[in-house]
């Protein structure tokens, strides 16, 4: 294995990170759809929730190059109903700042332990999930200036900074 067990552990705590963001975040679209919200399930579901195992997909094929073996961790189940668009948004930002934080920290780990491959893996995911960040900004924003209806009418012109 060619980085630290530091790095390694933080690298799949990482990759679970985002295991279980994809169960969060289905779920946040599972409950927008029950409310009629389909629209906003709709990008939540296909253009967030599906980028998580991608996401968590290319941190363990990065440690595969680094000769090391990822492991699944457990992810949590969630079954929460959320019926306020903002609190939706409110879970989804939450759910990406952990996992912006959780890169922060292994960009510093890596760096300690002179993992330079890891911290340069690190820091160009970080730039992966800046994006992320900014639309729920810019959702946030939309949501406290419309009703929820028209949201979901107008979401993709409130979709600006992910692909849809």
């Amino acid at each position: 294995m060619r980085m630290s067990v530091n790095s390694y552990n933080s690298m799949n705590a990482l990759a679970s990170m985002c295991f279980n963001a994809n169960a969060i975040i289905d779920n946040l679209a599972y409950s927008l759809d029950y409310h009629y919200y389909t629209r906003i399930a709709d990008i939540v579901h296909h253009n967030v929730a599906h980028v998580m195992p991608a996401w968590a997909d290319d941190i363990t094929d990065q440690m595969l190059q680094l000769s090391a073996r990822p492991t699944r961790l457990d992810i949590g189940g969630y079954d929460k109903d959320y019926e306020d668009l903002k609190e939706v948004f409110d879970v989804l930002m939450k759910t990406l700042i952990g996992i912006r934080n959780a890169t922060k920290e292994l960009i510093e780990i890596a760096d300690m332990d002179e993992d330079d491959e890891v911290r340069i893996f690190g820091e160009d995911f970080l730039g992966k999930v800046q994006p992320f960040i900014k639309q729920v900004d810019e959702w946030i924003n939309a949501a406290n200036k419309l009703d929820p209806q028209t949201l979901n009418i107008h979401i993709k012109d409130y979709t600006h900074f992910i692909a849809i």
